[in-house]
């Protein structure tokens, strides 16, 4: 059922006949009908996931368009290094946001950097995807992190190979400067707002781990605090008001830059927003541990955690609720798999994790945040974006049997 919810909202949006935001809107619906859900649990689950995405994500879009308000884009170079980092942040959508205004109008500097974000998502600690697995299966973190960070390279690296053969849109344009900071402190500014911002991310994953590495209680609380959207917001944006001076000439006013920012950012707010609600549909339906479950029989080794998280992903859109359900089902199978070593165990996180990216389409934000970024429209951005996560997690899976068949 999801995937004719795909293909409806691919064909739907083709040549821009139908807003995406409609078009997500009608596939949630007919959606939830399908799965037989009732009008009631429609708009009540639909409501709390637009709303729970609305808040995780849509606040770092907003703070990503007001920092670029006031100055925006370097160069391309380093982006996917730094995405790769930023993806052991808090939430892998959030973390594309809050570094977007570092790549200026490059679609295929997007593409790379979200790409690259998804490889630190899957491979890296702290990232919540490796931390949930790593804790459900027992896994030892320091082989997890051993193996997972030339895996990281080696999946980002494939993102940049698939980045380079898109043919966008401006990508030899110089970066674009708008508005306000066209000198040094804003160009300074600019780095240490987006740096400061992905870095509030990556600390709130680090309070997440269960060890509780910077302490509990709480100083664990102001860990986590830190890193919530709004307090995100407020660190970045206001390091580049100070920077440029954003409150001259009116630019707080409902006529200044912070106006233009908002109505900039609404509509792709909105569409993330209305994704996250059609990935709360389609966890509520619970198809896709049912599907899941069909294949814990199979006895494939390594390449079953793979695939028990890939489908998970695909099927219900949140890569840490995949990567939470895959493990626990393979909590029990590990020794039959050959795994229950200790590097077994490491092995298998890491293949968790990879499935756990595996495919992001149209239930999940980030697909749709990197397709704006990219400038793809839903039909293409299934083949660039998903066909590059798709990839991704193919390298990935066999980089993984070949460790396991040396180690």
């Amino acid at each position: 059922m999801i995937f004719l919810a795909v293909c409806f909202v691919a064909v739907a949006t083709w040549r821009g006949r139908v807003h995406p935001v409609l078009a997500v809107f009608i596939a949630a619906a007919g959606f939830a009908f399908a799965s037989g859900l009732s009008v009631s649990q429609l708009g009540k689950v639909f409501g709390t996931g637009f709303g729970q995405t609305a808040n995780v994500v849509g606040l770092p879009i907003l703070a990503g368009a007001m920092v670029a308000a006031m100055y925006r884009g370097i160069n391309g170079r380093g982006l996917a290094a730094l995405g790769l980092v930023a993806g052991a942040g808090a939430s892998a959508a959030a973390s594309f946001a809050v570094l977007s205004p570092l790549r200026g109008a490059q679609p295929r500097a997007a593409l790379k950097m979200g790409l690259a974000i998804s490889a630190g998502q899957a491979f890296l600690l702290p990232s919540p995807v490796l931390v949930a697995a790593t804790a459900i299966l027992g896994a030892p973190w320091v082989r997890v992190l051993a193996f997972g960070v030339p895996l990281a390279v080696l999946s980002a690296g494939l993102g940049a190979a698939v980045a380079s053969r898109m043919a966008g849109r401006g990508d030899d344009a110089p970066a674009d400067q708008i508005k306000i900071g066209t000198n040094w402190p804003a160009r300074t500014g600019l780095v240490a707002s987006c740096l400061v911002m992905a870095s509030l991310l990556i600390v709130q994953s680090i309070g997440d781990i269960p060890s509780e590495p910077l302490g509990g209680g709480a100083s664990r609380e102001l860990i986590l605090g830190a890193g919530r959207p709004l307090i995100v917001l407020l660190a970045g944006v206001g390091i580049m008001v100070v920077a440029t001076r954003g409150w001259a000439r009116g630019g707080l006013s409902e006529s200044g830059w912070v106006a233009g920012a908002i109505a900039a950012a609404a509509p792709l707010i909105l569409l993330v927003a209305a994704a996250g609600g059609l990935q709360s549909l389609a966890q509520s339906s619970h198809v896709a541990e049912l599907v899941a479950e069909r294949l814990l029989p199979l006895r494939l080794g390594i390449a079953l955690p793979f695939l028990l998280a890939a489908v998970m992903k695909a099927l219900q859109g949140s890569s840490l609720v995949a990567a939470i359900t895959a493990a626990g089902m393979m909590q029990g199978l590990l020794p039959a798999a050959g795994l229950d070593g200790e590097t077994g165990r490491a092995l298998a996180v890491l293949a968790v994790g990879a499935g756990a990216v595996t495919g992001t389409h149209v239930n999940d934000p980030f697909f749709w945040l990197v397709a704006d970024g990219a400038s793809l429209r839903p039909a293409r951005a299934l083949g660039w974006v998903t066909g590059g996560t798709v990839g991704q997690g193919l390298i990935s899976i066999m980089a993984l049997v070949l460790l396991g068949l040396l180690f």
